[in-house]
């Protein structure tokens, strides 16, 4: 009786941390290109970006963790979105603004990201790369 009350304070104990510990994060994608936009400006990123660009953003977003689902409004004016295209079909979509303010898919809920998570940055610089050879 003594070890099974041991056993199951010690399981409790595991799925307890092991629960605080988890993060949230999307689901892992792949992408062969992506279409990217800024504010209203979208441009097709086919043939446009190496695979190198292509698999750091697909990297990027594959690491995304957020804190959990928030009320607050993305600011569209200040939003990336981006389109992840695997085998012409997309893969995903993400729009983020400035304050780390996201969703994915058609979701209606909106996420708020880890602040460690520096995939906004990396996608505004990639936007100004390919709008430049536009």
């Amino acid at each position: 009786m003594k070890k099974f009350i041991f056993m199951s304070l010690v399981l409790s104990v595991f799925f307890i941390v092991s629960g605080c510990n988890n993060k949230n994060s999307v689901p892992n994608i792949k992408a062969d290109y992506f279409d990217i936009g800024f504010g209203e400006s979208l441009y097709f990123g086919h043939n446009k970006v190496d695979k190198e660009t292509v698999q750091s953003l697909v990297k990027a977003y594959n690491q995304i963790e957020y804190s959990g689902q928030t009320n607050q409004e993305i600011n569209y004016e200040k939003a990336i979105t981006i389109t992840f295209i695997y085998n012409d079909q997309i893969s995903a979509t993400l729009v983020i603004d400035d304050k780390g303010l996201f969703h994915i898919k058609d979701s209606a809920e909106n996420y708020l990201i880890d602040p460690n998570t520096d995939i906004y940055q990396q996608a505004l610089d990639i936007f100004y790369e390919v709008k430049n050879q536009s």
